[in-house]
């Protein structure tokens, strides 16, 4: 029969309590460990919509980061303030940002925008290069020039201008400050209702009978984004998961469900 010491014994507990103090000591760990800081860009409903906290680009990485168990902030920023924030640092996920900085983890493929050239006046309008802008005054999305290939030729015309408010962007057209806006048609559908535009006339003569609209004729088009990491985990575990909202039907559902809305109310 084995003879059991005291000293054994107290060893044993001795590693039993250290083992449970490891363990509560890395829960407590995670439990109080940072929100990660998300960053989307500014409102542009129905993709973001930063007075609610919805819309398409939100609502999909919530449903990505809820099944992951992540807790986190968001913010909302310029398109060009996010990229400097997840660069610095200051934050560690930025939705919504074009790929190609190393030392960052890109996603796959996120979300899409199919960018128009829309002339309010023109029925007749076409385009079959970029160049072609060249003969009208522009309003563009912040950092379009450098999405479409011509950023040196848009710089040097005084009557292109980018917007980092798209709303701004939006209302500058309809009052004639440019001929030609360039974005995504869901984006100035939403922006239209929201100053009460009718279908027909609007509130200031705007007439879509007249409209001539083109998609933009680059190769990027539709335009798309991508959700930027600091850490490669973090992106592997965010796109095994979303992989698997696209091949249930979530995401084309997430994002049906909000251009529905916008079309109905």
């Amino acid at each position: 029969m084995p003879v059991f010491r005291a000293a054994d014994t107290v060893s044993a507990v001795f590693t039993v309590s250290l083992k449970t103090l490891l363990l509560l000591y890395f829960l407590l760990q995670s439990a109080v460990a940072e929100p990660l800081m998300v960053a989307f860009g500014l409102s542009r409903p129905p993709y973001v919509d930063e007075q609610t906290g919805d819309g398409i680009s939100p609502a999909l990485f919530k449903e990505v980061a809820n099944r992951l168990g992540w807790q986190f902030d968001m913010t909302y920023v310029s398109n060009g303030r996010m990229e400097k924030l997840l660069l610095s640092g200051n934050v560690d996920i930025a939705v919504e940002m074009p790929p190609g900085h190393l030392g960052l983890y890109y996603s796959k493929p996120f979300v899409a925008y199919h960018n128009f050239a829309i002339h309010r006046d023109n029925p007749g309008f076409t385009l079959s290069n970029i160049d072609e802008l060249q003969g009208y005054s522009i309003c563009a999305w912040q950092q379009a020039s450098q999405h479409l290939g011509n950023a040196q030729q848009m710089s040097l015309k005084k009557d292109y201008f980018e917007y980092a408010v798209q709303k701004q962007q939006v209302a500058d057209w309809v009052s004639g400050k440019c001929d030609v806006i360039l974005i995504d048609d869901a984006l100035l559908e939403w922006h239209l209702k929201s100053f009460s535009f009718a279908w027909g006339e609007g509130q200031l003569g705007l007439n879509r009978k007249r409209w001539g609209k083109v998609l933009l004729p680059v190769t990027n088009n539709p335009l798309w984004f991508y959700v930027g990491f600091r850490e490669q985990k973090l992106r592997d575990d965010f796109d095994t998961v979303f992989d698997e909202l696209v091949a249930k039907g979530e995401y084309e559902r997430v994002r049906t469900h909000y251009i529905n809305t916008l079309r109905t109310n």
